[in-house]
């Protein structure tokens, strides 16, 4: 599922600007130009400052008037203010350009996860990839990461600029600079890669971090973690985790930063060197004064702009890396098919000799099962958890592509389908549906979110699926937020949740509906209420009802029994009795709940 080899870091560079490029061509040409521009400011500078000396020199020994002085200083006053105007505008046009990109990753982002099938969602490398490519999308980051690419490319634009100028007064001194510099830049290349998959390593580890914190501390957990008095367990374990990540990144850091002091003192080290050699060519009349005073301050613009640049690509490298995983998970498949056959109406279902596994399994989870799902029939799927209903169910809606085998939708193979179309004429509630933070409206209208503010579809699907009388004990009734997280909400039982549910699948006027045990935690009384309510109001639509009780069973034209992933009986309520097999003895075993 997720690529091992990783594209190579140029390839990364050159994808991340092809992509900032086409995300706003003018904004982005004109900030880079800006940045490329200011780029060269500190060579034009030392120049500048060159012929000043140069200058200052004439008029102290009377060979020049002050008027070349004067136009000189005129220039390099002309220079600064034209830096200090452009760094306001390119401020602006990298802050707007920072947002569009932003918004531009966020969609494409959470789109990606949309169109991929859905068991990439059951690999846990998966989800190691998706953190680090979400981390892109944290405050900050990416911001972080245009500005240290500008920061980046600016300061070697300003490197090769200054040395170049140096090389023209002194190539010699040049060469020596190059051969000083050039240890601890590499140094940085490889440190800021190393770390980054020493980081990459965490993610696993931080993933499970993050889960202990989340439980310690959520409503949810809230109740267990005090009643059972687990907090003290959960914390010990997230500080045992935290510090075996944080001891790996302290001996990593230790040493990067020992190599780093040695590579440091070389380059001071050089430093003088140079400053030595730049002396003795003035006193073999090699080197002007005035070069030589303008080459000491380009020595220590070069050596300043050398730490920076070589700390900013440490970080920028970072970015990259970063920046790479998230491309690695945009380039993820396989992804849903877009588009296919068109479906007019669901038909007979068939399934013939369908198996499916786990991307991670080695054991099917189901094993040649074959049936025939009437048009406006409504079957029952039983057996015990584990029995493989939920993931039947999933093949059946398209979610999961069986591994050997076909489905058939009026005849039609289910995989050379328009699955868009299959799910606009599909309603589904599973047993772990989303109860959303927002309004019970919306908690509603999402059922088809085309339609999520027209009140009135809301109201008649509510009506349908017993969200009506939730809203009428609500404050604000279909406005009111189901969450005490935020203001004026409150909270639901799972009864009330289930209603809400059952509702959202209402919003379609779906021929295919499926409840896959989302009355798992009532009793079986109420369950039974539950589903004798959804079989009346289901009507003419082939429903599948999934549960391993069986006290809605009665309600269904046929039952089907699932053991292990095989298709262990098919029949009537009656016939199954009658057959004495599985289904009969687990109807001995619940039948005083329904009396």
């Amino acid at each position: 599922m997720v690529p091992v080899k990783r594209p190579a870091t140029l390839v990364t560079l050159f994808r991340f600007m092809k992509w900032m490029i086409a995300t706003d061509p003018l904004r982005a040409l004109l900030s880079m130009g800006l940045n490329a521009v200011r780029g060269v400011f500190p060579t034009v500078h030392v120049f500048i400052t060159a012929r000043i000396f140069s200058e200052i020199i004439h008029v102290y020994d009377g060979t020049a008037g002050t008027s070349p002085l004067m136009e000189w200083i005129a220039i390099w006053a002309a220079l600064t203010l034209l830096q200090q105007a452009i760094n306001p505008i390119e401020a602006i046009f990298t802050e707007q350009l920072r947002q569009e990109m932003e918004d531009r990753l966020l969609r494409q982002l959470q789109g990606k996860a949309g169109r991929l099938r859905l068991e990439a969602f059951e690999r846990a490398d998966f989800h190691d990839l998706l953190k680090r490519a979400r981390k892109m999308a944290e405050p900050g980051q990416f911001h972080n990461l245009i500005m240290d690419f500008y920061n980046t490319t600016t300061g070697f634009i300003r490197i090769v600029s200054i040395a170049a100028l140096i090389g023209v007064w002194n190539v010699w001194l040049l060469l020596a600079i190059i051969v000083v510099a050039l240890p601890d830049s590499v140094a940085s290349f490889v440190q800021a890669k190393s770390a980054f998959f020493l980081k990459r390593k965490q993610t696993e580890p931080e993933r499970i971090m993050n889960y202990l914190s989340r439980t310690v501390t959520s409503k949810e957990a809230a109740k267990e973690v005090r009643t059972f008095g687990s907090a003290p367990v959960l914390i010990r374990w997230w500080d045992r985790l935290y510090w075996q990540v944080a001891d790996t990144l302290y001996r990593q850091e230790r040493s990067q930063q020992s190599v780093r002091a040695g590579l440091s003192a070389l380059g001071a080290v050089g430093l003088g060197a140079g400053v030595a050699w730049t002396a003795w060519t003035v006193l073999r009349g090699e080197l002007s004064a005035a070069q030589f005073g303008a080459t000491l301050f380009a020595l220590q613009t070069l050596k300043d702009n050398v730490g920076r640049v070589t700390g900013r690509f440490g970080y920028f490298r970072d970015k990259l890396l970063c920046m790479e995983d998230l491309f690695i998970y945009l380039d993820l498949g396989p992804e849903e098919p877009a588009g296919g056959e068109e479906l007019a109406r669901i038909g007979d279902i068939r399934v013939e000799n369908v198996s499916y596994r786990y991307p991670t399994s080695e054991k099917d989870s189901l094993t040649g099962i074959s049936f025939t799902l009437r048009e406006g029939e409504r079957i029952a799927l039983i057996g015990s958890n584990g029995s493989g209903k939920t993931t039947l169910v999933k093949v059946l809606l398209g979610l999961y592509q069986p591994v050997a085998g076909s489905v058939y939708y009026g005849g039609r193979d289910l995989s050379r389908l328009d699955l868009k179309q299959l799910r606009m004429r599909s309603a589904a509630v599973f047993q772990d549906f989303i109860r959303y933070a927002f309004t019970l409206r919306d908690n509603v209208g999402f059922g088809k979110a085309d339609q999520a503010g027209d009140m009135q579809a809301v109201q008649q699907a509510s009506a349908l699926g017993g969200a009506d009388e939730v809203a009428a004990g609500l404050p604000s009734g279909f406005e009111t937020p189901l969450t005490r997280r935020f203001t004026g909400g409150t909270d639901l039982s799972g009864g009330q949740w289930q209603r809400v549910a059952i509702s959202r699948a209402f919003m379609r006027d779906a021929p295919l509906v499926v409840l896959d045990e989302p009355t798992a935690a009532l009793d079986p009384k109420a369950e039974t209420d539950v589903f004798e309510r959804f079989a009346a109001m289901a009507g003419s639509r082939t429903a599948i009802l999934v549960s391993h009780r069986l006290g809605m069973a009665r309600l269904c034209d046929r039952v089907m029994v699932l053991q292990d992933g095989k298709l262990a009986e098919l029949g009537t309520h009656e016939e199954l009795l009658a057959a004495g097999g599985e289904y009969a003895r687990m109807w001995g075993l619940q039948s005083q709940w329904y009396k």
